[in-house]
């Protein structure tokens, strides 16, 4: 059989390029420390790292994820902390105004200092975060929490639903809280509250309502006590238009397991009314609204004097539930960040396998590769030389 010329340099050129591409491919291998950059290096390696890698993706989302929300909690947090400071401090001022011994004067600057309160309080309201997102605006984060109308009422302007965020695979989390459920709600043991009529014109007064009874009928059940008095001067009350009741200043009325301590004369049509904290329209900034006019009103006889004591003695309980859902919220807050950290834990374990899975799919074994690089460089200069000489080969040689 011959052999031409052209099949010897053919099949000598042929087997340089594949030991050639074998080389490239090794020393591509030691540069990158990848033995499967291609499906083809590996088809079966490189369809499992692509599963990993989405995996680990995906927890990075959710690692981005926790820490936004960690972000907002701790922008709530501190939110809260000077909101339950400036409660406080409006508390000791409502101690210090029930003072019998003030006068108008020195109530009236007690107002100015719980004005000054109430501003702070409307603006801590009002916070947004590095991005000027309002942050007790839920979903409406665009849109400032609450605002004053002509009359300086202020309305909540946010939404009712705090955002949600993913943080793993199989939770969702607020990453804050509403105005709602901040400033206008108070927590569930917050008992009972009792508000003297605005059109009261007595110096009725109340202390109150104490639970006495929770296995009573109709336990907790608003009631409204209202008072008559006839023309001889006798003075009865109703609880709800019911039957009528002797009066005397001192009396300690018991209703649906409440009881309340009655003090003053009151006058004919004057009532009390009686509820759960939930059902009062709880309301902030209304209790300090309330506190300061109070506390700019004139007290010119025991009727004025009575408003004030009722006024007192309504908001001192609602600023009390107040403070204890603030405290509650945030209480909230430190739980929701504790949780976060222990999935932050368990987020940065599960990167750490799916950097060890994909290192073990996808990595070079950095002895094995120099080897086998080392020992295709020997191939491939060795098929070099035997292709230099055969190709100075020819027949006169052996003439």
């Amino acid at each position: 059989m011959r052999i031409s010329t052209q099949t010897v340099y053919s099949q000598g050129l042929s087997n340089m390029l594949t030991q050639e591409a074998a080389y490239l491919d090794a020393s591509s291998e030691v540069s990158s420390g990848k033995r499967v950059v291609n499906p083809s290096d590996d088809s079966s390696a490189a369809a499992q790292a692509v599963v990993v890698q989405q995996a680990s993706s995906l927890n990075d989302q959710y690692a981005a994820s926790r820490t936004s929300v960690t972000t907002s909690l701790s922008t709530e947090e501190s939110a809260l902390d000077s909101i339950s400071d400036a409660i406080t401090s409006a508390k000791t001022l409502l101690i210090q105004a029930g003072d019998g011994t003030l006068s108008d004067d020195d109530r009236a600057s007690i107002a100015t200092s719980l004005q000054g309160i109430y501003d702070t309080l409307v603006s801590l309201a009002n916070t947004t975060d590095s991005n000027g997102n309002y942050i007790f605006s839920g979903y409406q984060s665009e849109s400032q929490t609450f605002v004053a109308d002509a009359d300086g009422n202020l309305t909540y302007q946010g939404d009712d639903n705090a955002v949600m965020q993913q943080i793993s695979a199989t939770e969702t989390i607020a990453s804050g809280d509403t105005g709602q459920s901040v400033f206008l709600s108070v927590g569930s043991a917050a008992g009972f509250v009792a508000q003297a009529s605005a059109d009261n014109s007595g110096s009725v007064t109340f202390d109150g309502p104490d639970i006495t009874d929770s296995s009573a009928t109709n336990y907790g059940t608003a009631f409204t006590l209202t008072f008559a008095v006839d023309d001889d001067g006798a003075t009865t009350y109703s609880v709800d238009g019911g039957d009528a009741v002797a009066y005397e200043s001192g009396d300690t009325v018991e209703v649906n397991g409440l009881s309340m301590t009655l003090e003053g004369e009151p006058a004919d049509g004057d009532s009390i009314s009686v509820s759960a904290a939930a059902d009062a329209d709880p309301d902030l900034f209304s209790t300090l609204q309330n506190i300061i006019t109070a506390l700019n009103t004139p007290v010119e006889d025991e009727a004025d004097q009575a408003a004030l004591s009722n006024t007192l003695s309504t908001s001192s309980r609602e600023l009390d539930n107040a403070l204890d859902n603030v405290l509650t919220v945030r209480t909230s807050v430190g739980t929701r960040m504790n949780e976060i950290d222990v999935l932050d834990t368990v987020g940065d374990d599960m990167s750490l396998t799916y950097a060890t899975s994909l290192s073990n799919l996808t990595d070079a074994d950095y002895t094995t590769s120099v080897s086998n690089y080392t020992a295709l460089q020997v191939a491939l200069q060795a098929a070099q030389q035997t292709f230099a000489s055969v190709q100075d080969m020819t027949l006169f040689d052996y003439i």
